[in-house]
């Protein structure tokens, strides 16, 4: 919603409110944080951050991910994605095709790079030369194709890292904190750092809130 966040409050073991980056204050019946764990614990009080419930989360570790999106001046490619085998490109999207954008006549694809730490340091105009180059290996039509503009999108700490042992740091949906839940796909949701993960820890927090507090659901929770 534009408005950052700056901590969460706390007193008598319960969270009081959240205080925003412009010193705002918002006040409810139950918080659900969805921030990621490395901010979570920046913003949190010291004493809870360091509580062992909450210290597991500076267990986990990130994983890079970068996004070259290429303009085309015509179509390259059919499929709405393809995976590739053998070849530094791991997915490319179909952006014009998923988007529903036939509007115009060139095509907007992009290239998903998971685990990026090889390319998350490089300059972004040589992840557009070398991509450029490796997608007209593996599409023929990318060969005479033009590229009319690109956009690099560098994500350091896109997703936490699914080293081994890490299930054991993702924390749950509850907290010791009565009134505070935890959302995110970094969360013990069971699942991967997938969108679905996410959706799915939102589900698990909404439910644990509805339970914990079915007078305030009946109502209306704020």
């Amino acid at each position: 919603m534009g408005k950052a966040v700056r901590a969460i409050r706390a007193h008598d073991g319960r969270i009081t409110h959240v205080e925003l980056a412009g010193g705002q204050r918002l006040e409810a019946d139950a918080y659900v944080s969805a921030l990621p764990f490395e901010v979570l614990q920046a913003t949190l009080p010291p004493e809870l951050a360091a509580e062992p419930f909450f210290a597991e989360a500076d267990s986990l570790s990130s994983s890079p991910i970068v996004g070259i999106h290429l303009w085309y001046d015509r179509p390259v490619m059919d499929q709405d994605f393809v995976a590739f085998l053998g070849s530094p490109v791991q997915w490319v999207f179909n952006k014009s095709a998923i988007q529903g954008d036939d509007s115009m006549p060139g095509q907007y694809v992009c290239i998903s790079l998971s685990g990026a730490w090889p390319y998350i340091k490089l300059p972004k105009e040589r992840l557009v030369a070398d991509f450029t180059k490796e997608l007209a290996k593996l599409l023929p039509r990318a060969r005479d194709a033009r590229v009319e503009r690109s956009i690099v999108v560098k994500e350091p700490r896109a997703t936490f890292r699914s080293a081994p042992g890490a299930a054991a740091h993702r924390l749950p949906q509850a907290t010791p904190v009565p009134n505070l839940f935890l959302a995110g796909e970094w969360t013990d949701t069971g699942w991967p750092s997938t969108m679905e993960g996410a959706v799915r820890s939102g589900v698990l927090a909404a439910d644990l809130v509805a339970n914990r507090f079915p007078s305030s659901h009946e109502q209306g929770l704020s």
